[in-house]
């Protein structure tokens, strides 16, 4: 059953052949409803950040459009054509996104025999309103200059849909990083499954964003949403929360279309919908098709795109809003729209007003605090997000669950593992090792202090493939991990010490849990904990473990071979501190050794460093402000796939979940929050 359609257009269609006359961006001056939204006064502040990413929900956008084709996402995770779904995520070869109608990975309109033009040309109308290149010396501006655009066909070449596959469209967006989802579609249609992915895409930080509709059936009057639902849009009339910014059209007056559907219940925002011009599909094989450019379209889907164009741009500045803060600044700093008789109290806050938003939140950023905590939001200028980088893997230290997270390189959480179920567990220590010798790194937990001593490993899809008691089942002072072929048998072997209240004694086990050796690394008397990381730091072609106090002992450094003998000891800071010291093992300054990455533990400044095996610094940075002493944990890893380590950070007990990568510089080179701001329990973090 087809329950959704696009909105339907309405008043003349003007098709314009496409021209390469030279001059920027030929149309931009048909774009009034640019100054309208006050779009050129936001592109002083940004024109967007290419990391951003709008999934456009529609009939297919043309990839290979000259005012489109650079500001196309590509999955950098998936290697095009080799029948193979390289980033697991359920989708082969989908490397520039997919298509939910013919289940195939080509995203471009199709058609069969009874098509509409309008249906065919839709999608990528769209994508052009939100993101078409700016001073290209050919066609139309687009809201943004730079961002993304995610292809997604859900609606046939009629203009119809499924709300199964609109859902499956946007779990796969917001799985597969994008941060906003444009739906310029609807019906009357009620379905759960729609409505459940668009609650967890609210979950997950992605907006949704919803056109009204339009006066159908020869009617030349919008209806009233309030008594006459339409979907996706009135969908959070039953959420507790705005979670589907809804828009209708507005025009060069600021006064309410009289075509577009409205209700306050459902609607949020005004956006122009009338005399729009933009890009649309190409093909010079069909004559219907040898065009580049429409315009006098109108329709509430367009008001829809800028909104979503609108709301890439707000995330450019501030990678940390979240989907709620981005609909409350929109409504917030919009522009006073003008309603007709009977419409009082019945429609949206008023015009989109990108300016204003932008000003909001850009004073937001550059006012975020200086001392204490980290900042809670990130300035755009320090975040570089890549779209095929590693993945950074996250924890709750000993206040929450049993539960890690997997975020991908554009800071997308990509799932959520429970690896210990209970209200006895409440966080985990983490590292990383390819237990089960399939090429892939797998997750090795150490339940948290306050869990009884469980160590697990598990894939990144949560298979679980080791589990076992480190200590006595009665021992809550919890498990530091380590793994690694430690003893060169061809096998890896898991390394666990306690995190507090035991003798610092190191136990090397097999994956069945057998105990094959154990050492002490530090005095008997001392109780408070053990950090530990495992690598051939001395290049000689088997495993060192290193350990390093985690409270109440001079921080020192000790590097062991399997058997406990003592290699190397040194002091990472001064002999005084004694807050302990978090490590970390990678090749710092790329020589092919690895290194030793420190971070100092809770009473010492946030002070990051790394030595080579001849105790010599590499590297030495605050990784959040000075005044920070909550500890900072450290993981070396090569975030951004460029061939060189970087070194990622997260902030402990007392401030947000703030994590941040650096190369070794100590230039940053990306941040979010990994949980909600408010959380300051302090993190764990690994890679891979």
């Amino acid at each position: 059953m087809k329950g959704l359609k696009i909105f339907a257009v309405l008043f003349l269609c003007n098709f314009i052949i496409f021209s390469t006359v030279s001059a920027a961006d030929t149309y931009y001056p048909k774009q009034w409803y640019l100054d309208k939204i006050k779009a050129p006064e936001a592109w002083t502040i940004t024109k967007g950040d290419s990391s951003i990413i709008v999934a456009v929900v529609d009939t297919g956008v043309d990839l290979n459009h000259p005012d489109l084709k650079d500001n196309i996402w590509t999955n950098g995770d998936e290697k095009a054509s080799d029948g193979i779904d390289n980033d697991i995520n359920g989708y082969i070869d989908d490397v520039s996104g997919w298509d939910f109608i013919d289940n195939d990975n080509d995203p471009t309109p199709a058609w069969n025999g009874n098509y509409s033009v309008n249906a065919i040309n839709h999608g990528t109308f769209l994508a052009g309103i939100i993101s078409a290149i700016h001073d290209n010396n050919q066609g139309i501006k687009g809201v943004t200059a730079n961002v993304k655009i995610m292809a997604l066909r859900a609606m046939d070449d009629s203009g119809f849909g499924t709300s199964a596959n609109v859902a499956k469209a946007i779990n796969y967006a917001v799985n597969n990083g994008a941060n906003v989802v444009n739906l310029s579609f609807g019906g009357s249609e009620y379905s759960a499954t729609l409505k459940d992915s668009i609650r967890n895409a609210f979950e997950h930080n992605v907006l949704v964003v919803a056109a009204a509709g339009n006066a159908e059936n020869g009617q030349t009057k919008g209806k009233d949403l309030t008594s006459n639902p339409m979907y996706p849009i009135c969908y959070d009339r039953e959420f507790p929360q705005n979670t589907v910014l809804g828009v209708l059209a507005s025009t060069k007056e600021n006064k309410v279309a009289d075509f577009t559907n409205y209700g306050k219940d459902c609607t949020d925002i005004a956006a122009p919908g009338v005399d729009i011009v933009s890009t649309i599909f190409q093909d010079s094989s069909y004559q219907q098709f040898n065009t580049y450019y429409q315009e006098a379209w109108s329709g509430s889907s367009f008001s829809a795109a800028m909104v979503s164009g609108a709301a890439a741009l707000l995330k450019s500045v501030d990678k940390s809003l979240t989907a709620g803060k981005i609909i409350k600044t929109l409504l917030d700093e919009s522009g006073l729209l003008f309603v007709g008789a009977g419409l009082a109290d019945r429609t949206a806050a008023g015009i989109l007003n990108i300016k204003k938003a932008l000003d909001k939140i850009a004073g937001i950023a550059s006012s975020a605090p200086t001392t204490g905590t980290p900042a809670v939001a990130p300035s755009a200028s320090a975040i570089k997000t890549v779209s095929n980088g590693a993945d950074i893997i996250v924890s709750v230290k000993n206040s929450g669950s049993g539960k890690f997270k997997i975020f991908n390189s554009l800071f997308k959480q990509k799932n959520e593992i429970e690896v210990f179920k209970g209200a006895d567990f409440v966080g985990l220590n983490l590292s990383m090792a390819n237990v089960n010798n399939d090429n892939e790194k797998d997750i090795v937990a150490g339940a948290a202090r306050g869990s009884p001593p469980f160590v697990r490993v598990v894939d990144a899809w949560g298979k679980l493939l080791v589990s076992f008691f480190a200590f006595d089942k009665n021992f809550k002072g919890g498990v530091e991990v380590a793994a690694g072929d430690i003893d060169a048998d061809g096998k890896v072997e898991i390394i666990v010490a306690p995190e507090s209240g035991y003798a610092p004694v190191v136990e090397i086990f097999d994956l069945d849990g057998n105990l094959k050796k154990e050492f002490f690394a530090y005095n008997q008397d001392f109780k408070n904990g053990i950090n530990l990381a495992v690598g051939d730091v001395d290049k000689d072609g088997m495993l060192e473990i290193i350990t390093a106090p985690h409270k109440g002992l001079f921080p020192k450094i000790k590097i062991f071979n399997w058997k406990g003998e003592l290699k190397k000891s040194f002091l990472a800071y001064s002999p005084q501190f004694e807050g302990g010291v978090n490590i970390s093992v990678a090749d710092v300054d790329n020589n092919g050794q690895l290194d030793i990455i420190t971070g100092a533990g809770v009473g010492g400044g946030p002070h990051v460093k790394a030595f080579n095996y001849e105790v010599q610094q590499l590297v030495s940075f605050m990784a959040y402000n000075e005044k920070f002493t909550g500890g900072v944990e450290v993981f070396g890893i090569d975030w951004n796939k460029d061939g060189k380590t970087d070194i990622v950070t997260g902030a402990g007990a007392g401030g947000g979940p703030h994590v941040k990568i650096f190369d070794k510089n100590a230039s940053l080179l990306g941040e979010f929050f990994a949980y909600d701001a408010g959380f300051t329990k302090g993190i764990n973090i690994v890679g891979r």
